[in-house]
C-alpha cells in the first residue's frame, strides 16, 4: 500500500505540473485547450516517470530511457482516451442541467475522473517495469 500512495504523490506532483503548464499554455500563449491539454498532460507524466522510476521503483540506471517511448505511446493514448470519457461525462452532465455542485462541470469531470486515471497509469508503469532490471541496462 505504501507503493501505490507514494505514487499518488509523485503523481499528485505531476497533476500540479500539468495544471500549471496548461493554464500557462492556454491562457498565456492562447494554445487551444485541446493542444494545451496534450503538451502539459505529457509534461507531468515524464515528470511522474523520471521521478517513480528512480524512487518508487527503483529503476536508476540509464537504461531505462529505453522504455520511454512506449510509456509515451501508453500515455498518450490513455490521454485521448480519458479526454473522450471526459467529454462525455460533460455531456451527460449538461444534459441533466440540475447542478448542486459549485464547481465547472469539466472540472468536475475531471476530478470524477482521475482516481480511475491513476489506477490505470500505475498499473501500467508497474507492469513496465517488471521488464526492466534495476540497473535498466534496455535489454528485455
Amino acid at each position: 500500500m505504501k507503493f501505490f500512495i507514494d505514487f499518488v504523490l509523485v503523481s499528485g506532483v505531476g497533476w500540479i505540473l500539468d495544471l500549471v503548464s496548461y493554464t500557462a499554455l492556454t491562457q498565456l500563449l492562447h494554445l487551444p485547450p485541446v493542444y494545451g491539454n496534450f503538451i502539459s498532460s505529457m509534461i507531468g507524466v515524464t515528470y511522474v516517470w523520471i521521478v517513480a522510476l528512480n524512487r518508487i521503483f527503483n529503476r536508476r540506471g540509464s537504461g531505462k530511457y529505453v522504455f520511454l517511448p512506449i510509456y509515451w505511446v501508453y500515455q498518450g493514448v490513455s490521454i485521448l482516451g480519458y479526454s473522450f470519457l471526459i467529454s462525455f461525462v460533460v455531456e451527460v452532465m449538461n444534459f441533466r442541467g440540475d447542478h448542486d455542485v459549485m464547481l465547472p462541470v469539466a472540472l468536475l469531470a475531471k476530478l470524477v475522473l482521475t482516481p480511475a486515471n491513476l489506477l490505470t497509469n500505475f498499473l501500467f508503469m508497474t507492469v513496465l517495469t517488471k521488464f526492466m532490471s534495476a540497473n535498466s541496462d534496455g535489454k528485455i
